[in-house]
């Protein structure tokens, strides 16, 4: 994003860069700026905006609004103009041409065409499959940044959806694939097109198989074997730090997060209770 020259918009620090996706963060724009996207499609949510502000995206002028999601296109231009004094926050994931041309066909994209409208656009949820998929990229969570990244292009291309909607998922044998899997390497990074490559079947009829057979998804089911053994481990004494380690995560924070959010409680405050 390139800014006026009174006042550059300053990202916060991005989580680790995943393949073919990117997170940013511009909490505190002060001033008019302008993207035009070469080697990536750009979302952009506008989080808050304080002033009389004006967005161009894709052709289309209208009202800068809290919760707006625009999507920028390789040479097309995205501007924010200020016409009085202005603040605004502003969170951006950028999908890069090659994953985006992967896939295209997979969501049922056919032709040169874009399938996303121009403008702002709300949806509801949509903010909310924004923020997690943002968010999945900023730590980067592999699986689940790409679970999400999947159900969030079908939400904004609804006409796309039911190319894979509709897909058959009368083969169990392939969560069982799956599953197998995910105990086997659960420590381990492991991508959607890694574990559909093993169950044998395309990735949309996985996430949709996964959740009818286990009531989950693949990452969610992978962070509950993580956490199993997390506490195991800390019932055998261990540091929090080597716990971390050995279950797969990045650091101490990260474990800490996964571990409230799937036995609901810190790891220090397990490990206090049974040792």
């Amino acid at each position: 994003m390139n800014a006026a020259a009174r006042s550059v918009p300053t990202a916060s620090a991005a989580g680790p860069r995943l393949p073919g996706l990117e997170a940013a963060h511009y909490p505190a724009v002060t001033s008019a700026c302008t993207s035009v996207p070469e080697a990536y499609t750009c979302f952009t949510m506008v989080d808050s905006v304080q002033g009389d502000v004006e967005l161009l995206s894709r052709g289309v002028r209208a009202r800068c609004e809290p919760g707006a999601l625009t999507v920028g296109q390789p040479g097309e231009a995205w501007v924010l103009r200020a016409r009085s004094d202005m603040r605004a926050g502003i969170r951006i994931v950028r999908l890069y041409n090659d994953l985006y041309d992967a896939l295209r066909e997979e969501i049922g994209v056919r032709g040169s065409r874009s399938p996303f409208r121009r403008g702002p656009q709300r949806v509801p949820g949509l903010d909310q499959r924004f923020t997690h998929l943002h968010d999945a990229i900023d730590r980067g969570e592999l699986l689940e940044a790409q679970e999400l990244l999947l159900t969030f292009l079908t939400t904004l291309a609804p006409g796309q959806r039911q190319t894979w909607v509709a897909a058959p998922t009368r083969n169990g044998q392939a969560v069982r694939r799956a599953e197998e899997y995910l105990q086997a390497r659960f420590v381990h990074a492991i991508s959607l097109d890694e574990l559909a490559r093993v169950a044998r079947t395309d990735k949309f009829a996985l996430l949709r198989a996964f959740s009818r057979e286990l009531g989950t998804t693949p990452h969610r089911y992978q962070m509950r074997l993580r956490m199993t053994r997390a506490r195991e481990l800390i019932v055998q004494g261990l540091s929090l730090a080597d716990v971390a380690v050995s279950v797969g995560s990045s650091e101490q924070s990260a474990l800490t997060r996964a571990f409230r959010g799937v036995v609901g409680i810190t790891p220090g405050a397990y490990a206090r209770a049974v040792r």
